[in-house]
Protein backbone atom coordinates (compact mmCIF):
# COMPACT_ATOMS: atom_id res chain seq x y z
CA UNK A 1 0.00 0.00 0.00
CA UNK A 2 1.59 3.35 -1.14
CA UNK A 3 0.14 6.52 -0.45
CA UNK A 4 -0.79 9.46 -3.11
CA UNK A 5 0.68 9.49 -6.35
CA UNK A 6 2.94 6.42 -5.65
CA UNK A 7 3.29 3.17 -7.57
CA UNK A 8 4.26 -0.11 -6.94
CA UNK A 9 7.31 -1.45 -8.55
CA UNK A 10 8.19 -4.90 -8.31
CA UNK A 11 11.36 -6.74 -9.56
CA UNK A 12 11.96 -10.54 -9.65
CA UNK A 13 15.49 -11.84 -8.88
CA UNK A 14 14.87 -15.12 -8.60
CA UNK A 15 12.00 -17.27 -9.50
CA UNK A 16 11.89 -21.14 -9.39
CA UNK A 17 8.60 -22.95 -8.58
CA UNK A 18 7.69 -26.39 -8.59
CA UNK A 19 6.28 -27.36 -12.08
CA UNK A 20 5.30 -31.53 -12.52
CA UNK A 21 4.87 -30.55 -15.74
CA UNK A 22 4.16 -27.79 -18.83
CA UNK A 23 2.47 -25.25 -17.90
CA UNK A 24 -0.99 -24.91 -17.79
CA UNK A 25 -2.80 -22.10 -19.18
CA UNK A 26 -2.43 -19.27 -16.68
CA UNK A 27 -0.63 -21.12 -14.44
CA UNK A 28 -3.77 -23.24 -12.72
CA UNK A 29 -3.47 -25.66 -10.39
CA UNK A 30 0.34 -25.25 -9.89
CA UNK A 31 2.73 -23.79 -7.45
CA UNK A 32 2.08 -19.89 -8.54
CA UNK A 33 2.77 -15.88 -7.49
CA UNK A 34 -0.53 -13.84 -8.80
CA UNK A 35 -0.77 -10.45 -8.86
CA UNK A 36 -3.38 -8.14 -8.32
CA UNK A 37 -4.23 -4.60 -9.36
CA UNK A 38 -7.58 -2.53 -8.14
CA UNK A 39 -9.77 -1.04 -11.26
CA UNK A 40 -12.67 1.18 -10.50
CA UNK A 41 -12.72 -0.44 -7.20
CA UNK A 42 -12.83 -4.38 -8.68
CA UNK A 43 -9.78 -6.57 -7.85
CA UNK A 44 -8.10 -7.11 -11.67
CA UNK A 45 -5.70 -9.89 -12.23
CA UNK A 46 -2.15 -8.58 -14.00
CA UNK A 47 -0.95 -11.83 -14.50
CA UNK A 48 -0.19 -15.71 -12.58
CA UNK A 49 3.58 -17.19 -12.96
CA UNK A 50 4.68 -20.41 -12.47
CA UNK A 51 7.91 -22.33 -13.29
CA UNK A 52 11.45 -20.85 -13.76
CA UNK A 53 11.16 -17.94 -16.00
CA UNK A 54 11.91 -14.48 -14.42
CA UNK A 55 8.40 -12.55 -14.78
CA UNK A 56 8.86 -8.89 -16.60
CA UNK A 57 8.82 -5.62 -13.72
CA UNK A 58 6.02 -4.74 -12.83
CA UNK A 59 4.24 -1.61 -11.63
CA UNK A 60 0.64 -0.50 -10.16
CA UNK A 61 -1.72 1.41 -11.89
CA UNK A 62 -2.33 2.87 -8.43
CA UNK A 63 -1.13 3.08 -5.12
CA UNK A 64 -1.51 -0.28 -4.15
CA UNK A 65 -0.63 -4.21 -5.45
CA UNK A 66 -1.89 -7.45 -4.36
CA UNK A 67 0.76 -10.29 -4.97
CA UNK A 68 -0.31 -14.18 -3.72
CA UNK A 69 1.86 -17.08 -3.53
CA UNK A 70 0.21 -20.13 -3.81
CA UNK A 71 1.87 -23.94 -3.85
CA UNK A 72 0.74 -27.32 -3.89
CA UNK A 73 3.73 -29.29 -3.54
CA UNK A 74 7.24 -28.70 -1.23
CA UNK A 75 10.37 -29.42 -3.45
CA UNK A 76 14.41 -29.74 -1.92
CA UNK A 77 14.67 -29.16 -5.50
CA UNK A 78 13.43 -25.18 -5.82
CA UNK A 79 13.86 -22.34 -4.28
CA UNK A 80 10.53 -20.13 -4.79
CA UNK A 81 11.06 -16.47 -5.10
CA UNK A 82 13.06 -13.31 -4.57
CA UNK A 83 11.68 -9.78 -5.61
CA UNK A 84 11.92 -6.13 -4.95
CA UNK A 85 9.47 -3.59 -4.17
CA UNK A 86 9.67 0.10 -4.41
CA UNK A 87 7.10 3.03 -4.04
CA UNK A 88 7.42 5.08 -6.70
CA UNK A 89 6.41 8.62 -7.92
CA UNK A 90 8.31 8.82 -11.26
CA UNK A 91 6.88 5.87 -12.88
CA UNK A 92 10.19 4.34 -13.44
CA UNK A 93 11.11 7.34 -16.00
CA UNK A 94 14.58 8.62 -14.72
CA UNK A 95 15.79 10.68 -17.47
CA UNK A 96 14.00 13.87 -17.32
CA UNK A 97 12.64 16.43 -15.20
CA UNK A 98 8.76 15.99 -13.61
CA UNK A 99 6.42 18.38 -14.60
CA UNK A 100 4.62 19.32 -11.44
CA UNK A 101 0.97 19.98 -13.08
CA UNK A 102 0.66 16.86 -14.24
CA UNK A 103 0.14 13.51 -12.72
CA UNK A 104 2.73 11.68 -15.02
CA UNK A 105 4.41 14.30 -17.25
CA UNK A 106 7.90 15.01 -17.74
CA UNK A 107 10.07 18.41 -19.11
CA UNK A 108 12.96 17.54 -21.93
CA UNK A 109 14.41 21.15 -22.39
CA UNK A 110 16.82 22.05 -24.81
CA UNK A 111 18.68 24.11 -22.31
CA UNK A 112 19.60 21.36 -20.21
CA UNK A 113 20.12 18.36 -22.60
CA UNK A 114 20.34 18.34 -26.57
CA UNK A 115 19.65 14.91 -26.94
CA UNK A 116 19.26 11.66 -24.43
CA UNK A 117 15.85 8.34 -24.87
CA UNK A 118 13.02 8.45 -22.68
CA UNK A 119 10.80 5.56 -22.35
CA UNK A 120 7.10 4.59 -21.18
CA UNK A 121 6.77 3.99 -17.59
CA UNK A 122 8.43 0.93 -15.95
CA UNK A 123 10.43 0.10 -19.23
CA UNK A 124 11.23 -2.40 -20.09
CA UNK A 125 8.68 -4.00 -17.68
CA UNK A 126 5.22 -4.05 -18.08
CA UNK A 127 3.92 -0.31 -18.38
CA UNK A 128 0.88 0.02 -15.83
CA UNK A 129 -2.94 -0.32 -16.87
CA UNK A 130 -5.16 3.01 -16.79
CA UNK A 131 -2.49 5.30 -17.03
CA UNK A 132 -1.73 8.44 -19.08
CA UNK A 133 2.09 10.45 -19.22
CA UNK A 134 2.73 13.57 -21.34
CA UNK A 135 6.40 14.18 -22.48
CA UNK A 136 6.63 17.91 -23.34
CA UNK A 137 9.55 18.98 -25.01
CA UNK A 138 10.73 22.26 -25.35
CA UNK A 139 13.87 23.57 -28.09
CA UNK A 140 15.42 26.88 -28.15
CA UNK A 141 14.12 29.53 -30.74
CA UNK A 142 14.09 27.81 -34.03
CA UNK A 143 15.36 24.52 -32.89
CA UNK A 144 13.23 21.28 -33.56
CA UNK A 145 12.97 18.11 -32.00
CA UNK A 146 13.74 14.52 -33.55
CA UNK A 147 12.38 11.68 -32.37
CA UNK A 148 13.44 7.94 -33.23
CA UNK A 149 12.05 4.62 -32.29
CA UNK A 150 14.30 1.80 -30.45
CA UNK A 151 11.14 -0.40 -29.58
CA UNK A 152 7.81 -0.41 -29.87
CA UNK A 153 5.12 -2.46 -28.02
CA UNK A 154 2.06 -1.09 -27.52
CA UNK A 155 -1.04 -3.37 -27.11
CA UNK A 156 -3.26 -2.45 -29.75
CA UNK A 157 -4.82 -2.49 -33.40
CA UNK A 158 -4.25 0.49 -36.14
CA UNK A 159 -5.89 2.89 -35.98
CA UNK A 160 -5.43 2.56 -31.88
CA UNK A 161 -8.77 3.61 -31.34
CA UNK A 162 -11.42 3.02 -27.99
CA UNK A 163 -13.47 1.05 -30.35
CA UNK A 164 -10.44 -1.73 -30.62
CA UNK A 165 -9.63 -1.33 -26.69
CA UNK A 166 -6.21 -0.19 -27.93
CA UNK A 167 -3.18 1.57 -25.69
CA UNK A 168 -1.87 4.16 -27.33
CA UNK A 169 0.93 7.13 -28.56
CA UNK A 170 0.10 9.98 -29.59
CA UNK A 171 2.20 13.38 -31.27
CA UNK A 172 1.40 16.91 -30.93
CA UNK A 173 2.56 20.31 -31.91
CA UNK A 174 0.34 21.80 -28.90
CA UNK A 175 -0.54 20.96 -25.74
CA UNK A 176 -3.83 19.63 -27.03
CA UNK A 177 -4.49 17.26 -29.82
CA UNK A 178 -2.88 17.34 -33.47
CA UNK A 179 -5.43 15.94 -36.06
CA UNK A 180 -2.13 15.98 -38.34
CA UNK A 181 -0.86 12.64 -36.25
CA UNK A 182 -1.91 9.33 -36.18
CA UNK A 183 -1.88 7.50 -33.40
CA UNK A 184 0.55 4.39 -32.67
CA UNK A 185 -0.06 1.08 -31.16
CA UNK A 186 0.85 -2.44 -32.00
CA UNK A 187 4.27 -3.60 -32.48
CA UNK A 188 5.25 -1.57 -35.78
CA UNK A 189 7.63 1.06 -35.32
CA UNK A 190 6.85 4.56 -36.00
CA UNK A 191 8.61 6.67 -38.63
CA UNK A 192 10.93 9.34 -38.06
CA UNK A 193 9.05 12.50 -36.02
CA UNK A 194 9.88 15.88 -36.36
CA UNK A 195 8.52 18.59 -35.02
CA UNK A 196 6.85 21.59 -36.60
CA UNK A 197 7.90 23.83 -33.96
CA UNK A 198 9.82 24.41 -30.87
CA UNK A 199 7.29 22.69 -28.63
CA UNK A 200 6.37 19.34 -28.86
CA UNK A 201 4.36 16.88 -27.12
CA UNK A 202 4.18 12.89 -27.07
CA UNK A 203 0.90 10.94 -25.16
CA UNK A 204 1.31 7.61 -23.76
CA UNK A 205 -2.07 6.51 -22.44
CA UNK A 206 -3.14 2.73 -21.54
CA UNK A 207 -6.24 1.48 -21.08
CA UNK A 208 -7.39 -0.82 -18.35
CA UNK A 209 -7.24 -4.36 -20.56
CA UNK A 210 -3.34 -5.51 -21.45
CA UNK A 211 -0.26 -4.45 -21.18
CA UNK A 212 2.90 -4.40 -23.33
CA UNK A 213 6.72 -3.47 -22.73
CA UNK A 214 6.00 0.07 -24.56
CA UNK A 215 8.66 1.52 -26.14
CA UNK A 216 12.33 3.41 -26.14
CA UNK A 217 12.76 6.46 -28.21
CA UNK A 218 15.76 8.98 -29.23
CA UNK A 219 15.00 12.57 -28.84
CA UNK A 220 17.61 15.16 -30.80
CA UNK A 221 16.99 18.94 -30.43
CA UNK A 222 18.29 20.56 -33.60
CA UNK A 223 18.40 24.08 -35.10
CA UNK A 224 15.69 24.83 -38.08
CA UNK A 225 16.96 24.68 -41.52
CA UNK A 226 14.54 25.96 -44.22
CA UNK A 227 14.95 23.86 -47.37
CA UNK A 228 13.29 26.22 -49.58
CA UNK A 229 15.51 28.86 -48.69
CA UNK A 230 18.86 26.26 -49.01
CA UNK A 231 17.19 25.43 -53.03
CA UNK A 232 17.07 29.27 -53.27
CA UNK A 233 20.76 30.09 -52.12
CA UNK A 234 21.51 26.13 -54.56
CA UNK A 235 20.11 27.98 -57.73
CA UNK A 236 21.53 31.55 -56.89
CA UNK A 237 24.90 29.91 -56.85
CA UNK A 238 24.48 27.47 -59.90
CA UNK A 239 23.53 30.34 -62.49
CA UNK A 240 26.43 32.42 -61.17
CA UNK A 241 29.18 29.61 -61.66
CA UNK A 242 26.70 29.08 -65.23
CA UNK A 243 27.77 32.94 -66.24
CA UNK A 244 30.88 32.86 -65.30
CA UNK A 245 31.66 29.76 -67.50
CA UNK A 246 30.11 31.34 -70.36
CA UNK A 247 32.41 34.28 -69.32
CA UNK A 248 35.55 32.09 -69.52
CA UNK A 249 34.60 30.50 -72.85
CA UNK A 250 33.90 33.52 -74.70
CA UNK A 251 36.85 34.61 -73.44
CA UNK A 252 39.01 31.66 -74.58
CA UNK A 253 37.34 31.71 -78.30
CA UNK A 254 38.04 34.93 -78.55
CA UNK A 255 41.83 34.86 -77.50
CA UNK A 256 42.96 31.57 -79.31
CA UNK A 257 42.45 32.86 -83.03
CA UNK A 258 44.84 35.68 -81.85
CA UNK A 259 47.47 33.59 -80.47
CA UNK A 260 47.19 31.44 -83.53
CA UNK A 261 47.32 34.38 -86.16
CA UNK A 262 50.32 36.26 -83.87
CA UNK A 263 52.12 32.49 -84.60
CA UNK A 264 51.42 32.24 -88.78
CA UNK A 265 52.75 36.09 -88.77
CA UNK A 266 56.10 35.13 -87.23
Amino acid sequence: MGRGKERVQIQFTDFDLHLPHEPPRDCDSVDAVMVFITINGQKERVDNFCGNKLPAQLMSNGPSMLVEFRSYHSSPEVKGFRAIFKFVTDFGIYAARQDSQSVCGFNFNSEDRSNGTFTSPNYPGLYPRNTECHYFFKGRPKERVHITFNKFDVDGIPPCTTDTASDYVEFSNFRTVDRGYPRHCGVKKPKFIESQGDFFRVTFKSNDKFDGTGFEALYHFKPYIDQSAVQRISSTSVNSTSSDVVAVSTYTLILVPLVMMMVINV
